[in-house]
This record gives structure tokens, sequence and C-alpha cells, in this order.
């Protein structure tokens, strides 16, 4: 497909919204850039993105908004090219059918047709559905390499306006060594996960410390926005529950080629909605898993800005504390450093000072450092103060003083 196709069917003042992830069609947002110089006043919506592209020069006939500052969509909003609209995951996809999110024309990735002339999102299932069935016209990149998973989350050939064929290699993000803090973060939260629960949890060092840590839990079931490539190493340690064809569902997989490959053999993981995920299982306590930048001494999570910099995402983590908390045995874990990467900076702060609150004093129930656990519930907010600074960083602990009440 070439450019100048795609500039045909954008119009001035056009909505476009972009798939994320291993969704987002790469080819796509190349023949976008290259139609610009033929277009006028169109806003992009993008997500999660590991798209290089995004890091160049993006034409500014493109206005780009987007609900994370996460992977190469960091770059644009550190540099006010792209502007924030802060959602949370499971919000998307009612936004977007209310029209207070409005769309025109939908870019995402796909694979081949199946018998039937569906194509699966592959390793994603979110609101860029929703966008499918609302927008104008429906532009996909058809990628060899996307298999077919079980997934929600289908298109029909009827329903696609223009397709453009490719070939390839999937965005991946390589897993990183655990250090020692996060292998003693991983330990605490393993006390509080029995066998049996349900598990929410992202990607990233510490996520991936934290699962090292379950592989000796038995019939886990799993409920995430984001797995990695730590779900393949449970299920081989045999911590998952196989037994239940949707024990275990997620929005997205990001992570290496390996995981691709293991994601696109099996039908254990399947993919749904993020408005299913914070559904809890009956039965089954859920534990949500969750991190972020400061939490202040009265439980309030800054999972967004570090400083004046928006570096993270609302994403799911307060619809996931939540559904923690509404199930019989859940808990909402906070788990982080106690310290930056220096040692010389306290992430237990004792306000959010930028008043930029991800998640609410109301949401928490543990937080979790190396120094140990703070069991917050039903606590006031002198309690919870004296608890959270005994897993401070020891160091830096006299100059934590409990804020005023």
């Amino acid at each position: 497909m070439s450019a100048s196709l795609l500039a045909e069917v954008l119009r001035p003042g056009d909505r476009v919204v972009v798939g994320q992830a291993t969704s987002e069609p790469i080819g796509l947002i190349e023949d976008m850039f290259a139609a610009a110089a033929h277009i006028a006043d169109v806003s992009v919506f993008c997500g999660f993105s590991l798209n290089p592209a995004w890091t160049g020069t993006v034409p500014d006939a493109l206005r780009i908004t987007t609900y994370c500052g996460l992977g190469t969509m960091g770059a644009l909003t550190r540099h006010g090219r792209a502007k924030i609209i802060p959602f949370a995951m499971s919000q998307l996809s009612a936004a977007l059918a209310a029209r207070t999110l409005p769309v025109d024309v939908v870019l995402l990735q796909v694979s081949p047709a199946d018998a039937d002339g569906y194509h699966s999102l592959g390793f994603a299932a979110d609101y860029v559905w929703e966008a499918v069935h609302l927008a104008r016209v429906v532009v996909v990149e058809v990628n060899a390499r996307v298999p077919i998973t079980r997934n929600s989350c289908r298109v029909h050939r009827s329903q696609i306006v223009i397709a453009r064929e490719s070939d390839c290699p999937l965005p991946q993000v390589q897993p990183e060594p655990a250090g020692e803090v996060q292998t003693r973060i991983a330990r605490e939260v393993a006390k509080l996960v029995p066998d049996g629960a349900t598990v929410q949890i992202g990607i990233g060092k510490l996520s991936d410390a934290i699962t090292h840590a379950l592989r000796d839990r038995r019939g886990l079931k799993l409920r995430s926005g984001m797995v990695g490539d730590w779900f393949p190493a449970l299920v081989d340690a045999g911590a998952i529950d196989t037994s239940a064809p949707d024990a275990c569902l997620a929005s997205l997989a990001v992570g290496s080629g390996a995981l691709y490959d293991w994601l696109g053999r099996s039908d254990l993981l399947g993919f749904a909605l993020p408005e299913r995920l914070v559904v809890p299982i009956p039965g089954s306590p859920f534990m949500a898993i969750n991190s972020g930048i400061e939490v202040d001494l009265r439980g309030q999570v800054n999972a967004e800005f570090l400083g004046d910099r928006y570096v993270g995402a609302s994403s799911g983590q307060p619809d996931y504390f939540r559904a923690a908390r509404r199930s019989a045995g859940g808990l909402a874990i906070l788990a982080l450093p106690s310290a930056n990467e220096r040692g010389d900076v306290s992430r237990i702060v004792p306000r959010i000072a930028s008043g930029y609150v991800t998640s609410l004093q109301s949401d928490v129930d543990v937080i979790v450092t190396e120094h140990g656990i703070a069991d917050i519930r039903a606590t006031d907010f002198e309690e919870r103060s004296r608890r959270i600074l005994k897993i401070a960083e020891p160091r830096l602990r006299s100059g934590l003083l409990p804020p005023t009440l």
C-alpha cells in the first residue's frame, strides 16, 4: 500500500486511533508519516508503543495524544509533542463508545485471516477493538508473524477498507536480570500470595523477580493487563492452573521473541478486554501487585510523574487494586524499592509533592519494600505512617516526617 492511498482516506479533522504494543502497525505508521504532507489537522491517539519511529521527527500535521509516557511514547511526552489524556485502561472502550474519545480511522496490525475470514489481534485485546466497530475507515497491516491466538477480539475481513501485507518481527522487550533489591522485595511479596490465588502483575525486573519467587505455588490464576516472559516460566514450574480454559487472561503480551513463539504454540493464555480482567474469580483471592514511582506516608501512590516529567501511566493500577479489595481474601499490594538506584532519594515520601496521585490512600492494602511489609488496612493516618516508615530506607528515615494531620 502506498502513502498516497492512505492520504486519500484521511480527511481534514479526522481522529485516528492506533493499535498499541504488538498490534501497532509499524508499516502503516511509516505510511501515515509519509502521507502527512497531503493531510491537515489530523489527531492521532496512541497507546503503549515500542515503535522507534515516534522517537524521530513526527510530522507537524499530526497532533498526538496518548494515555501513557511508556516506551517510545515517552520521547513525545517529554518534548511536549504528545498530550496526555489520563485514562485507566478499562475506561478507554467506554470513552470510544460514548464518543468522548471520537474515532474516524483505525490503524492496527492483525494476523492473516482464518478460514472464516477473521483476523486475530494476536497478543492484544483492548480499546482498538471497540474503535474498529465505530470508525468510518479500518486500515490493517496483515503481518504474517502475528499468530491467531485465543483472543476475544477479532476483525472480519468485511470490516476492513484497506489492507497492507507485511512480514515483520514483532516489537520485543528483552527480560533483564533482577538485582538484589528486587529479589528481596519479591521474597516479601511471595509471603502474601497463597496457592490458588488470582495474580495480577505487569512486566519489568521487579515483576520478573516476584513471579520467580512464586514458582513453588500451585493453582495460580491470572488476570493481567500485560504479560511478559515470566508466564511460560510459571507454567513450566507447575504454578499455573491449567484445568480451566479461562484461568489465565491478559490484555497484552510484550516480551522476547521466545515469548511470542511460546504463546503462538500454546492456548493456555487467553486475551480479553481490560474490563473483563477486573472482575474477581469467585473462590480465588485476587492479588493485585503493582509498583509506583513513590508512595507517601498516607498510602497515596504516584505511578506517573518523575518530578515534572510524565513517565508512566494510570493504566490499570487503580482498577486492579479495587478489584482486589472486592475479592474475598484479596490484597491490593504496592511493591517498590525503598529508594532510588543510588540509594540517596527515598521513594517513600511524607506527601506526594507534585499532587499527582494515581492510586488513593483508600486503594492500597499492603506496601512492600526490601525492608519488609507494611499492612495498612483499617489503620488511621498516624498508625499507617508509623508502619510505612518502618519499611523505608533506614539511612533516609530521619528525613521523613509524618504529615500534619
